[in-house]
């Protein structure tokens, strides 16, 4: 395509970008020239302009990568897949690639995901793909990415859904950095919904993470990718010691493998995707299995190194959250909920005038008129209180079963 690599060749991407001027091009082609009629070997524009200083590796490299992209989705511009004309890829996960695509019999825009050609003669992959697509095209509600039709063409498996006009949550982090509470936390109370959602209907998503919540530009969070989901009706496709997830996210009991997991495995890597927001970067790094192995076994960097201002309760229920043990997470979204609620009229209290002041009137109801320190010492205790409530009775069962035992050996004499 000798047209398209004219149309995007180095100097005019380099200019598009505004890493260069067209001036800065134009006297570093003149030296070329100029090289070339004193019979030396013509440099490439992007060799001079390093010399020069004017560019960095890094950024040569970038545009290169840029520029293969956008010759690659041209390539793909316009290709059909069934009755779908393929516009632009817009992103690929670890079962397929993710196209915006036009809906010739309805003239309307739609997603449409693709199994990866790499799994295409792999049976357990394309049974996965067939139950996402199945299982989400079940599911309705304003903060899951709906889906419309599943299809096959060719050796294609695809399935079409709502285009969402919007970017990921981590694409956003990618841009702006960690993000302030308040999105956070709104972004928190809609995807904890459909979470809930799925909840009702036995199924684990197994896989949130900022990349795969979409937030469109009326603010609207919507969760995707099932790829990795667990339910009921489909178990046969997991198996004691099979690992799915993202490392990043993935909650310590998925990372062991464990078959029987519930929903308080997606509430830890809720909890992980609100420390990412929070923070600009997942709790830990390295290499998967590293991340995997520190999921498992160490305690999350106090989020605090990294954004010092965030208020004490925030960082409680990112801990809570992401408590190693499931039994020390929220035991249901109501609990979840409620945290919420109170994080949301705890930073209501920081607002200017009237309603600052009904914030913090609310914010007092809520409390009970308590500070924030005493609820959370209030919480401690009551945890130590029920620890030694149960070994009390424990202790008084002993005794009871010691007692009853003791007459019925008197009744027999």
């Amino acid at each position: 395509m000798p047209e398209l690599g004219k149309e995007l060749d180095f100097s005019t991407l380099a200019i598009a970008h505004k890493i260069l001027t067209r001036e800065q091009i134009e006297d570093a082609q003149a030296l070329i020239d100029q090289e070339a009629l004193n019979g030396k070997p013509r440099r490439d524009l992007e060799d001079i302009l390093m010399e020069r200083g004017i560019l960095k590796a890094e950024e040569v490299w970038a545009l290169y990568k840029a520029r293969d992209r956008m010759m690659r989705d041209a390539q793909t511009r316009g290709h059909r897949i069934g009755g779908y004309e393929i516009i632009d890829k817009v992103g690929e996960g670890g079962l397929g690639v993710v196209y915006k695509a036009r809906q010739l019999s309805m003239g309307r825009i739609i997603a449409l995901k693709v199994l990866h050609e790499k799994w295409v003669g792999d049976d357990e992959f394309r049974k996965r793909f067939l139950v996402e697509a199945r299982l989400v095209g079940r599911l309705s509600h304003q903060n899951l990415i709906q889906v419309f039709d599943v299809g096959r063409y060719k050796d294609t498996l695809y399935y079409s859904m709502e285009f969402v006009d919007g970017e990921t949550v981590e694409d956003k982090i990618e841009r702006d950095g960690a993000m302030n509470i308040d999105e956070s936390l709104e972004i928190m109370f809609q995807i904890t919904r459909a979470l809930q959602y799925l909840q009702t209907r036995k199924i684990v998503h197994r896989d949130v993470k900022p990349g795969n919540i979409m937030v469109t530009k009326n603010g609207v969070a919507k969760l995707g990718d099932f790829g990795f989901v667990k339910s009921s009706l489909e178990s046969v496709l997991s198996s004691e010691g099979e690992v799915l997830g993202t490392p990043d996210y993935i909650s310590p009991e998925a990372a062991l493998g464990e078959k029987e997991i519930d929903f308080r495995s997606d509430l830890y890597s809720l909890g992980a995707t609100l420390y990412h927001m929070l923070g600009g970067e997942p709790p830990f790094g390295g290499s998967g299995s590293d991340v995997m192995e520190s999921h498992i076994k160490d305690s999350i960097p106090p989020l605090r190194d990294l954004r010092p201002e965030l208020p004490e309760r925030v960082v409680w229920l990112v801990e809570k959250m992401m408590a190693k043990d499931p039994e020390n997470r929220h035991q249901s979204f109501v609990e979840l909920f409620e945290d919420l609620d109170m994080l949301r009229l705890e930073e209501g209290s920081n607002l200017p005038g009237e309603a600052g002041e009904n914030a913090d009137a609310k914010l007092a109801v809520a409390r009970g008129g308590r500070s924030i320190d005493s609820i959370l010492a209030r919480e401690r205790n009551l945890s130590k209180q029920v620890k030694y409530l149960k070994w009390a009775l424990i202790g008084n069962s002993v005794l009871l079963v010691g007692a009853i035992v003791a007459l019925v050996i008197l009744a027999l004499r």
